[in-house]
């Protein structure tokens, strides 16, 4: 049992069961227990390879998307570059450093992050440009917004209920013969909304991120009132159903109960409920991110940059490729939803 599991199990002792939320949010931010806290979590040696550390085509061909889309708009305010959850600041490097020499481009970056581990990565991976930190979206300045959420929303702590005989209970979390262990509220919810519970039937878990709806109204406000477009990527799927949460430790699948602190916790994005959290803007279709890619063309962009590539090196770049895009790996399990003003023009690709 490690410190953060003694202390997990002191306070269910004390206050009785906890929701997933608040374990996840324990577990990935705790001061001095937390995996964003103590971890580095990206790369080959990390728990978890994002997109962007996959191949340096990923950020270019989003970055040209994201110039191209704000051109459309032409919108003669200046715009902000925002990413929410940077990592390492791999995607927003290679966004700028493709779109160094458009003009209309934004050169101030306001980066969303918790970890201060991590905040002195992208200090370093963004050494040169202007570079702001911020806690949350209301530090950004009233302006036009170019936002970008890689594998972001997917982190935020989510509630699980699940469907009984008797109605809707809350699932929790617990111990049981001293360890963490999942259970459920002994007291009946009465669940009103009708968004997330329709169609259900016993035995269906529905998964909820409290966080998601502010998130993502002020994200369509500032779009709405000023210009601008916000791009989410992440996995999972509409109207999303069932048990998604997850832990992944070292490129592999564990118990979330095991080992907090040491292990990514996330789960499975349900992009209608975003859009439903989308107000006075349009919404793209919800695209495969492979499918977006191809049509951005990173098929002729690997085949230019192969011809200076031998052995290794080429093998490397071809299993990049066949990662971003292929339906078996990350093209079809990652999916892409832009928000847009309405009346916009639908960017290229979407």
């Amino acid at each position: 049992m490690n410190p953060l599991s003694k202390l997990l199990n002191q306070q269910i002792r004390y206050n009785g069961p906890m929701s997933i939320s608040q374990f996840m949010e324990i577990c990935l931010l705790h001061p001095k227990y937390g995996y964003y806290t103590n971890s580095s979590p990206f790369g080959q040696k990390g728990d978890f390879v994002t997109a962007p550390e996959v191949s340096q085509m990923f950020g270019e061909l989003i970055g040209l998307f994201l110039a191209q889309a704000w051109s459309d708009q032409k919108n003669l305010e200046e715009a902000v570059l925002v990413e929410l959850g940077p990592g390492r600041g791999t995607l927003t490097a290679d966004i700028m450093r493709v779109t160094k020499s458009i003009k209309n481009f934004p050169k101030k970056i306001y980066l969303l992050e918790v970890s201060e581990k991590l905040k002195l990565l992208q200090k370093s991976k963004l050494e040169g440009y202007q570079v702001e930190w911020i806690k949350n979206l209301n530090q950004i300045p009233p302006g036009p917004i170019i936002l970008i959420a890689n594998e972001f929303f997917d982190s935020l702590p989510i509630n699980q209920y699940l469907k009984g005989a008797d109605g809707w209970h809350e699932r929790l979390i617990g111990i049981k013969n001293g360890e963490l262990a999942f259970g459920i509220s002994e007291q009946k919810l009465n669940i009103q909304s009708t968004e997330y519970f329709t169609h259900a039937v016993k035995g269906d878990i529905v998964e909820v991120r409290p966080s998601v709806e502010p998130i993502i109204t002020e994200i369509s406000n500032k779009i709405s009132q000023w210009g601008g477009i916000s791009l989410i990527i992440d996995y999972g799927c509409w109207d999303l159903k069932g048990n998604t949460f997850q832990a992944i430790k070292s490129h592999k699948y564990i118990n979330p109960l095991e080992k907090p602190g040491e292990v990514d916790l996330t789960a499975h994005v349900d992009f209608s409920s975003l859009a439903r959290s989308v107000l006075n803007c349009s919404i793209s279709k919800l695209t495969d991110q492979g499918v977006l890619l191809e049509r951005l063309g990173i098929s002729e962009r690997a085949n230019i940059l192969s011809r200076s590539l031998k052995a290794d090196d080429l093998e490397n770049h071809i299993a990049a490729h066949r990662r971003l895009t292929h339906p078996k790996e990350m093209g079809t399990l990652f999916k892409v939803m832009a928000i847009l003003p309405k009346l916009s023009r639908m960017p290229l690709g979407l």
